[in-house]
């Protein structure tokens, strides 16, 4: 059968990115614990195209995806499934993401009760003829409670749930549970899905005595993204769904690339 895709293209501009997006696919993540959670991805997945190619051929991504079904979405086999399509697609680069939602057991700080909080998340690998790019990102809900409100009142503050969005480009292994603690810990308290009386006390309580705004929690994970080993740039934002606006607030911040650091993250 004639090969559309492979007819010369006159045009003679190349494409930065071809492929398929949004594709949604089973998955098994490894866990820090060393179990696995299946989780069902949104998969997408591109490579370049030349001036002289008219076309990609979009059902190899699917087949170079399901070749590797069975195996665990690790940062390894990322770049091994991303490295796959770009030699069966004859290209200098390929791109692949995986956004899921992760589950993480969490307990309520008083109680002890158990209970589940989701996370959504995103593996990114980039692969060229010479170099490597792996990132995690991650989106963690935390509480921040106004530190101006607090200064100026008298009885209390107005508090709210944000979110803290953090992209990471990192050479040595990297665990997506070590930076959602990193993150809860830098917020005026974490998020808790199951809280009792004795529990929301504590998170009211808590909150209070450390109060944050949007810039202060971007700037005090930028500070401990820096001081991690294996780190080579990231990206930190921060949106705050403010309890007494109709608008949010946000703060962003873009790290230099990075060559130094000695901290652990759980440190």
């Amino acid at each position: 059968m004639i090969d559309i895709q492979n007819q010369n293209d006159t045009r003679q501009i190349p494409l930065e990115m071809v492929g398929i997006k949004d594709i949604a696919f089973p998955l098994l993540m490894p866990t820090k614990s060393g179990k696995s959670q299946n989780v069902t991805g949104l998969v997408s997945f591109f490579t370049d195209l030349s001036r002289n190619s008219r076309g990609t051929h979009m059902s190899r991504f699917v087949e170079v995806l399901y070749r590797n079904r069975h195996n665990h979405l690790t940062f390894q086999q990322l770049k091994h499934i991303a490295s796959e399509a770009k030699k069966e697609l004859k290209t200098e680069n390929a791109y692949l993401e995986v956004s899921f939602t992760y589950l993480i057991k969490k307990r309520s700080p008083v109680s002890k009760k158990y209970s589940f909080v989701d996370y959504q998340c995103s593996v990114i690998s980039k692969v060229n003829s010479v170099d490597h790019e792996q990132r995690l990102r991650a989106k963690i809900p935390v509480l921040l409670l106004c530190p101006c409100s607090k200064a100026i009142s008298k009885f209390n503050a107005h508090s709210q749930r944000a979110t803290v969005t953090v992209d990471v480009d990192f050479i040595r292994e990297f665990w997506v549970e070590d930076l959602i603690k990193l993150v809860e810990k830098e917020g005026s308290c974490e998020i808790y899905p199951l809280l009792k009386r004795t529990d929301e006390k504590f998170v009211t309580e808590k909150s209070y005595e450390n109060p944050k705004f949007v810039e202060d929690i971007v700037r005090d994970v930028a500070l401990r993204l820096k001081k991690i080993v294996g780190i080579k740039s990231f990206i930190v934002e921060c949106e705050s769904y403010e309890s007494i606006h109709n608008h949010d607030a946000y703060a962003k911040f873009t790290s230099d690339s990075i060559t130094k650091g000695a901290e652990s993250v759980n440190s």
